[in-house]
């Protein structure tokens, strides 16, 4: 699609103007050719309808039909009684949908007088687009989306930032200057961490790293750690390390086959959660590694058991194609600071995986591999002791080891480090898989290590969690809780009164749900509510019955599962519990 920008003047003040950076790109094409903004879309299209018209592909009575059936559009608003911003919402609900950064910008600088809208787009609007810039694109919504998500402790939908940024700053009553300001600061923040200019190369160099694992979901954290970072609160080696101890937490979880969704509320809450610990303690490295620690259930931190027996086992020619480019560049670099550009490398095809037991087995290497080599083929085919990195994939094809080893620019002539272990090797038979295995194993142990605490936080008389927070609530006892931002008191405090109260709440609130539930089958939700009296049910409503004879998980379990059929967010239900004290 082409879009044209139209920009009316008397000398030169603008009526109509498009953003900064637009803008300038159109004036460049009133000049030289030689100072054209070639990344610009003003370029872009004025390119378009120059070639469209010099090679005659319009007609100029075509050209002259479009240019009369454009229609200008003039808006006369009533002050006191429009809303400019709605208008401004709507106005492009039959072209290209507004982004959720432009209504944003609109929104901050649409009742301000104009001198001070030209001023604080300047000063404040136009840096935080620089700071967001990748390519020829700016990324202010996803870098606001990243903001509220640490601010407000819960991600919104992509397509709800405005919406939850105009309620934030209108219940926090932030000045515009406040507000732009805070964004400043923090799109600085998000320009280091994007581009890994950070004042640190450690820190850099991890965020290298992470910005190839393509895990974003990290970013509410990062954000405002560098800012108690460089606010003065630690150094960049503590940065650094803890920056390490994410990257072993998301790659050993990725490795492990470990849901990707539960990481959401944990990044976004992750920071705010670290500050109540940071009385009592010093070491800041410790309160992060003990929070990640201490993640249970969906969210836990993969042990080396569990780590080692997948980075065995796990098919690696098939992964995700960044997470083999990460994986290689690291067992390949490992920390060494004489480096081959693994990723550059296999982006550009330059560098490929092979297998060194081939995919397809000749009778050479089904009588090399011995007895059950078709075992042991389907056994360690696309497993990691069996991938190496080559720059001469084509020409190995599925030739014999021993030919694969020692022919010109074979294993012997190697660069690559990974490839070590195989010059040593003789022949490639199921022993050799298990030795390299092995190997493989203890050196992604080294690279991707568990990190340790001596913290243990001091006993709170009580704490708040989330339905949504990853913890199963065995052995404590329930204090209260509040549904939607009604708070509710449990006079025996048990969890039984707490489950039927909120399912009592939500029938109240909708009965249409829990009647289908009834009605029919549903996996997760099956015998849980029935339409009368039976052993171990408790009675909710009339003809509704939950099925209450059953532990804290299963209960926090089946709550997780009817918000979710409701659709709502697990949010809404916060449980006090009294930490420490069994029920």
């Amino acid at each position: 699609m082409v879009s044209v920008q139209f920009i009316l003047a008397i000398g030169d003040h603008y009526k109509l103007q498009p953003v900064k950076h637009d803008a300038e790109a159109l004036m460049k094409l009133f000049g030289p050719e030689s100072d054209y903004v070639g990344e610009s879309n003003q370029t872009t299209n004025f390119k378009f309808f120059q070639d469209e018209i010099l090679k005659k592909r319009i007609t100029v009575d075509e050209l002259w039909d479009a240019i009369q059936r454009l229609i200008v559009i003039d808006i006369s608003l009533r002050q006191g009684e429009d809303d400019a911003q709605l208008i401004f919402e709507s106005l492009n609900s039959t072209g290209v949908d507004l982004t959720e950064a432009d209504k944003i910008r609109n929104f901050v600088l649409m009742n301000l007088p104009a001198d001070q809208q030209e001023d604080y787009y300047n000063k404040y609007w136009h840096p935080i687009e620089l700071d967001t810039e990748e390519g020829n694109e700016y990324h202010v919504s996803e870098f606001i989306r990243n903001y509220l998500t640490f601010k407000l402790k819960k991600a919104p939908a992509m397509g709800k930032v405005y919406q939850v940024f105009k309620q934030y700053i209108e219940q926090k009553k932030l000045t515009t200057e406040a507000v732009l300001q805070d964004l400043v600061k923090y799109s600085d923040y998000e320009k280091q961490i994007r581009n890994a200019q950070s004042p640190s190369d450690k820190v850099n160099e991890l965020l290298k790293r992470l910005d190839v694992l393509e895990v974003s979901v990290t970013r509410p954290f990062i954000l405002p750690l560098f800012d108690y970072w460089q606010e003065g609160n630690i150094t960049a080696d503590e940065v650094a390390t803890i920056l390490g101890s994410v990257e072993s937490y998301i790659f050993r979880r990725l490795i492990c086959g470990m849901p990707s969704n539960a990481l959401n509320k944990l990044f976004a809450t992750l920071f705010s959660e670290s500050l109540k610990y940071v009385e009592q303690e010093d070491n800041y490295v410790d309160i992060i590694n003990y929070l990640l620690l201490s993640k249970t259930e969906v969210s836990h931190f993969p042990t080396d058991d569990e780590f080692a027996e997948s980075i065995e086992t796990r098919d690696a020619y098939n992964m995700r194609q960044q997470t083999k480019y990460y994986l290689f560049d690291r067992l390949e670099n490992q920390d060494s600071l004489e480096r081959v550009n693994v990723i550059d490398g296999m982006q550009n095809n330059r560098y490929t995986i092979e297998h060194i037991m081939p995919q397809t087995l000749s009778s050479a290497w089904k009588k090399e591999i011995g007895n059950g080599y078709q075992v042991i083929y389907d056994r360690w085919d696309n497993r990691l002791a069996n991938l190496t990195l080559t720059a001469y994939n084509s020409s190995y094809s599925n030739k014999s080891f021993h030919e694969k080893k020692t022919a010109e620019n074979g294993f012997d002539h190697s660069g690559f480090r990974l490839n070590d272990f195989v010059k040593g090797c003789d022949q490639w038979t199921e022993k050799e898989l298990i030795e390299r295995s092995e190997l493989l194993k203890q050196t992604a142990l080294k690279l991707w290590p568990m990190p340790s605490s001596n913290f243990q936080p001091k006993v709170v008389e009580n704490e708040v969690y989330g339905l949504d927070d990853d913890n199963n609530y065995a052995n404590v006892k329930i204090a209260s809780y509040s549904l939607m931002n009604t708070p509710y008191k449990l006079p025996k405090r048990t969890w039984k009164e707490m489950y039927i109260g909120v399912v009592r709440a939500l029938y109240e609130l909708d009965p249409a749900p829990m009647r289908q539930l009834i009605a029919g089958d549903r996996t997760k939700l099956e015998k849980v509510l029935i339409d009368h009296p039976e052993n171990g049910f408790s009675q909710v409503a009339d003809g509704v019955y939950l099925y209450t004879s059953t532990d804290n998980w299963n209960k926090i379990h089946k709550l997780r599962d009817l918000f979710d059929f409701y659709g709502i967010d697990q949010s809404e239900l916060q449980i006090e519990v009294v930490s420490g004290k069994k029920e």
